[in-house]
């Protein structure tokens, strides 16, 4: 088994908990990032003394049960990063100088020290390549499903929906080849999803290197809580855009009988997106991006998530709200296959499909009795994906 393993990744996102388990299980060396703090570091005692709002955005940036002295940080790439985006450079410019020079960074040393390196997509291809020439196992986390299969359903998108072209921005070329040349460099793949599996195996990446982990609940953090609603209470959670299914939900949402139901969007949003819906729209609520420690209070009202997205790597919002109590309608190209029980704790339907998904929210709104017994078996369903299950998968995945 390898009992020094690197870790890798220039940003957050779920790399926190890929580096909390890894140390858990004894098995971090040393996790290689841009600005991230050990719960006992002095950083981390300042943030929790900040105003709430500084403390909220800092937040994400503390990596409970992980110790500083474990934690190389890069932050002066990521400040100039944070810089540029704000001036308006485009994302994926930034990214990939960031991401470059991360790459470039990490010491020879450090990689020959360790006995597997791990890193993540679009910030690896520099690093796969420098294990190969140091002779050093490297592991792929693949985030989300293959990029050619997001562009053939992009399209998709464009034909069903052609007012919402705006929002469908394609890759570059010359990200999609990096994204390939590091799938062909690793040793395995891991993905969360079954649908991002057969997304890369349908593009010819070798089946066998492809490892499917699903991301885990912190169910201390979310839990159920007893509802007592006079109406169904629907919500998405999520990037309000496109890709995430909203013009599905507009159009479901016509079906739907209004005093028996309320509809809120929660997570960022442009002023575009916004105008659209609103002009579509105007009994939807609009929440935005709200901090994530809001996230539990918000869904102790609501009944039932709505997440029609035609394309995700797995979505962690789907046994987040199972976990708080809700049930869920999603499509296959998330987690859901891997999560939900078919009419038990939720609903799959068909991607784009508008009828159906205005079908399955009147079936709850029409059964309460029905609506509460998915529920309770949804909340039943999410503890089985905690962060230490997907903890102990890593552990054989690196062995």
């Amino acid at each position: 088994m390898a009992h020094k393993v690197l870790l890798t990744h220039p940003g957050t996102q779920y790399s926190r908990y890929l580096a909390r388990q890894l140390h858990k299980n004894g098995l971090l060396y040393q996790f290689q990032t841009g600005i991230a703090f050990g719960d006992n570091s002095w950083q981390a005692k300042l943030i929790s003394y900040l105003p709430g709002s500084v403390k909220n955005k800092l937040s994400n940036r503390i990596i409970h049960g992980v110790p500083g002295e474990l934690i190389k940080l890069h932050y002066l790439e990521e400040i100039k990063a944070l810089r540029a985006l704000k001036n308006g450079r485009k994302n994926e410019d930034v990214f990939f100088e960031r991401n470059s020079n991360f790459q470039n960074n990490i010491p020879d040393e450090m990689i020959k020290s360790a006995d597997v390196v791990i890193g993540f997509d679009t910030s690896s291809w520099i690093l796969a390549k420098r294990c190969r020439q140091l002779g050093k196992p490297f592991i792929l986390d693949v985030s989300i499903a293959h990029p050619y299969a997001k562009r053939t359903v992009y399209q998709e998108i464009l034909n069903q929906y052609p007012d919402w072209a705006f929002a469908l921005e394609q890759k570059d070329q010359k990200m999609i080849d990096l994204e390939l040349l590091e799938m062909e460099l690793a040793d395995k793949i891991v993905v969360a999803s079954t649908f991002s599996k057969n997304s890369l195996i349908s593009q010819g990446v070798a089946k066998d290197k492809i490892y499917v982990n699903p991301y885990g609940t912190d169910l201390n953090f979310f839990k159920p809580v007893e509802k007592h609603n006079t109406i169904v209470n629907f919500v998405f959670v999520g990037l309000v855009d496109a890709r995430k299914g909203i013009p599905v939900l507009l159009d479901a949402w016509k079906k739907i009988p209004k005093d028996k139901a309320k509809l809120t969007l929660i997570g960022p949003i442009s002023e575009t997106v916004k105008a659209l819906i609103n002009k579509t729209a105007a009994d939807i609520t609009i929440k935005g991006r709200i901090p994530y420690d809001e996230l539990p209070a918000e869904l102790s009202t609501r009944d039932v998530l709505v997440f029609p997205s035609y394309f995700e790597g797995f979505a962690l919002v789907i046994p987040e709200c199972m976990a708080a109590g809700l049930t869920v309608i999603s499509t296959p190209a998330t987690c859901a296959p891997d999560v939900i029980d078919d009419g038990i704790n939720g609903y799959i339907i068909p991607c784009g499909n508008a009828d159906v998904l205005a079908e399955k929210m009147l079936t709850l709104i029409n059964n309460p009795a029905l609506l509460k017994t998915m529920q309770a078996e949804a909340s039943k369903k999410a503890q089985q994906f905690t962060w230490d299950a997907y903890g102990d998968r890593w552990k054989e995945i690196v062995s």
